[in-house]
């Protein structure tokens, strides 16, 4: 049992932050009525913008909430990336929108900025179908999509979505390719593009996060796009034996563990 490193989850049922601290050996703190002493103690921030001031002040933290509210908030995540890595056409006007409609575009209506997996996104092909909403992506016809893991300035795992065969054709959603859409992560053919580890490194280190699963997409036209970078992923197999040997590492290079 590590007695100095603990993890804050983002809700106390997270399942990925049970599994990544049961490998860790370490305990999660509660969210109320914890007894929990912050002084000299480091905490794996899994995914909340939210936490408690005592800690924030007196523990090393690893990912700030600050740092975790700005990625997990779409349009600040936009704003924040913006001329620093490659990013989908998007705006917060819904006349632009209505132009990209107008020249033939399908647009994304992200009616919730915090929504995972799909959630919140309205999926426009005309102007009719264009609903309020306060960002607006453009369609881009995908190639490829890919789950980079990055911590600590390297890239530790690598997947890609593929195509579920037990989900029968009529049920793929091929625009918003999550689980509910018939589409899981691979690693079968995962060797991603030129310029797309790159922007996932570059994308974790601009929000001022130390690490974070970066979404991204390779175009039919050729372009690698960021898509959004999530702070408290799915971790299972291997990917959640790669989280416990770069936590580790980081712990021995800081001289925390």
């Amino acid at each position: 049992m590590n007695n100095k490193l603990f993890m804050y989850p983002y809700k106390s049922g997270s399942a990925s932050s049970k599994e990544l601290s049961e490998v860790l050996g370490i305990k999660r703190i509660k969210h109320k009525n914890s007894k929990f002493n912050p002084r000299g103690k480091v905490v794996i921030n899994w995914g909340s913008s939210k936490v408690p001031q005592d800690i924030v002040n007196n523990a090393i933290m690893i990912n700030s909430p600050v740092a975790v509210g700005n990625a997990s908030n779409k349009l600040r995540a936009f704003k924040s990336l913006d001329g620093a890595v490659p990013l989908p056409d998007w705006t917060e006007s819904v006349e632009d929108a209505s132009e990209w409609l107008t020249e033939g575009h399908k647009v994304f209506c992200r009616t919730k900025l915090t929504g995972n997996s799909g959630e919140g996104i309205v999926i426009a092909e005309d102007r009719n179908e264009l609903v309020d909403a306060p960002l607006y992506t453009k369609w881009s016809r995908i190639k490829r999509e890919y789950r980079i893991h990055v911590f600590n300035g390297e890239v530790i795992d690598r997947q890609r979505k593929a195509r579920n065969r037990d989900v029968p054709d009529d049920k793929v959603n091929w625009k918003v390719r999550n689980l509910e859409g018939g589409f899981i992560f691979a690693r079968g053919d995962c060797q991603p593009e030129e310029g797309v580890e790159v922007a996932a490194l570059i994308a974790v280190q601009h929000l001022g996060l130390t690490f974070g699963a970066v979404d991204v997409i390779f175009t039919r036209s050729g372009e690698v796009k960021v898509l959004e970078v999530n702070t408290a992923c799915g971790l299972v197999g291997t990917t959640l034996g790669n989280y416990k040997r770069a936590i580790n590492k980081y712990l021995g290079e800081n001289n925390n563990g």
